[in-house]
């Protein structure tokens, strides 16, 4: 996975939602989502997994707290991956697709003195709400909007408060994908020099899922890097995608093409 600030498209519930109240308001765009999620190096692509194929290198393994060949601690996973998302410079997507036409995407960069964290919301009816935070040297900007009613704001805020909600969001979607799906150790991913443990999910704790497709990887520092699950119910697609990676040090998060009209508003 590589550093990029194109990574793109994220997601939530109402209860999210609400979480994030204080994190930002929402903003305005074409109702209509893309197809998949691409956070730079876009994750691997789902696989179909009644018996995944096993890499022989995974015996060498040396798991990392929380994780073994067999399963995952949910409550390990989180603690290692938030505090990656609320202390390391890292950028980040997440996505949901919970029934036709309703989704929520994010997106999320950040550096040691700015972060930014979008969400795009849609319930699949007619209501659309959108959220573009912006924090740098002690301001938090904001463009909210709700169908075509948009605002902006300006006020004090901070970047570890920001990111403290932001990571929290964004691991709602994967421990979505880790509570709901069993997954199992099969191989070994490179990615940028980084040797990364892979998972494949083998069933979901869902009643009469069909096409059930996904796949996780961990590094050796027990954080999640990318998550995904795929399945079917009553003829319903479900799809959920989480993924996220360091970002180079020192680079800055890109201000937004809005944050000009949210000083000027201020």
């Amino acid at each position: 996975m590589r550093d990029a600030s194109q990574r793109a498209r994220v997601a939530t519930a109402v209860a999210v939602l609400l979480l994030l109240a204080g994190c930002g308001g929402f903003v305005p765009g074409e109702p209509t989502p893309p197809d998949t999620a691409s956070p730079g190096a876009s994750p691997s692509d789902p696989s179909t997994n009644a018996t995944p194929d096993v890499d022989e290198r995974i015996g060498d393994v040396s798991f990392p707290n929380g994780f073994t060949r067999s399963g995952i601690d949910v409550a390990t996973a989180r603690e290692r991956s938030v505090a990656f998302l609320r202390t390391e410079p890292a950028t980040g997507v997440a996505v949901e697709r919970f029934r036709a036409g309703a989704y929520a995407d994010y997106e999320y960069e950040a550096a040691r003195d700015q972060a930014r964290f979008r969400l795009d919301v849609h319930n699949g009816y007619v209501d659309i709400t959108r959220s573009d935070v912006y924090v740098d040297d002690g301001v938090r900007y904001s463009r909210s909007a709700r169908n075509r009613d948009i605002s902006f704001e300006a006020s004090n805020g901070s970047v570890a408060t920001t990111r403290y909600r932001a990571a929290d969001s964004m691991w709602a979607v994967a421990s979505r994908i880790l509570t709901v799906g069993e997954f199992r150790a099969v191989g070994i991913v490179e990615e940028d020099g980084e040797r990364l443990i892979r998972y494949a999910a083998t069933g979901v704790a869902v009643h009469n899922a069909t096409d059930i497709r996904g796949s996780l990887t961990v590094d050796r520092n027990g954080v999640v890097r990318e998550a995904r699950l795929a399945y079917v119910r009553q003829g319903e697609s479900k799809r959920f995608e989480y993924a996220v990676a360091p970002r180079a040090a020192g680079n800055e998060v890109a201000p937004p093409a809005w944050l000009p009209a949210a000083r000027a508003d201020a």
